[in-house]
Order: structure tokens, then sequence, then C-alpha cells
């Protein structure tokens, strides 16, 4: 008889629990180019990646502020994240179309897009969590020992 590891179990768990959240994606929104004569010219935002005062200290935040993660199994190789299939729907990649811009505090030449359009800064894959459902909750933290907010510098807060 062959056994589910606990880590799957758990995962499964964090997999149910985050069913129906709504997750930020760094995507842009395009306008068709019926509705582009009716809508005032505006030129979308790039995705950011900003810094935020937290209990844990001064961590990586999407543009409204979600929490970002680093999955140690990644490592700092930047083709291809290891958190996919069931694991990304508890983790979803903070994904970008084409460039990201560092907020004030961070180093531009640190941040770039990865395999699969990930988001990457100092050679880590950035991630949310599921079950961080508002802007400044660090939920994710420590999970499973494998799960670390990232620092200003681009390092795992372990």
């Amino acid at each position: 008889m062959i056994r589910p590891p606990i880590a799957g179990i758990a995962l499964a768990a964090l997999v149910a629990m985050s069913g129906g959240l709504a997750l930020e994606t760094a995507a842009v929104a395009t306008v068709s180019d019926k509705d582009a004569a009716a809508a005032p010219a505006k030129k979308p935002k790039k995705p950011t990646v900003k810094v935020a005062t937290t209990p844990l200290g001064d961590i990586l935040v999407t543009t409204k502020g979600r929490t970002l993660y680093a999955f140690d199994p990644d490592g700092t190789e930047t083709v291809s994240p290891k958190c996919i299939d069931a694991c990304a729907a508890a983790w979803p990649a903070y994904v970008a179309p084409k460039k990201v811009k560092a907020g004030k505090g961070l180093d531009q030449s640190l941040i770039g897009i990865g395999g699969g359009g990930q988001v990457v800064y100092n050679d880590h894959f950035l991630y949310q969590f599921a079950s961080d459902t508002a802007a400044g909750d660090t939920n994710g933290q420590g999970i499973g020992g494998v799960w670390h907010v990232v620092d200003a510098d681009g390092n795992p807060i372990t």
C-alpha cells in the first residue's frame, strides 16, 4: 500500500482552504480598438515590487501590498520554478507580462522575469500565498520550513 507523504496531505488541505480566493497577478489589462475610442488614453502601469514594513522586518510586496515569498527548493535557479500544479494552487507565482519596476528602496538590477513569466528578485522566484487575504498578511511565513518572506535585499527571512 502506498501512503501519501504528510507534506502532500498538508498541501491538499492548503489547496482546499484556498478555493475561491482572488489573488493579485501582475497582468496588464488590454482595451479593444472599439473601446479605445471611448476610453481616455492611459498608459498601463508596470507591475511594481515594493517594500513594506512588517513585524518580520522590511519585506517585498506586490503593487497592491500582498506579501511575496520565496520557495527554498527553487534555490537561485530562475529557469524552472519548482512550485507547480497543486503547489501553485496554494502558492501562485507572481507573474508579469514583460517588465517589473522596483519600488523605492529596491535595486532595479536585481529584478527580472524568469521562467514562465514569473517575477524574480535577487535570483529568487516570487510567489503569493492563497491564505493571505489582505495586504500585509504574512500567513505563509515558515510553512513547511520552506516558504519565507523576502527582505529588501532579496534574501528569504528564515
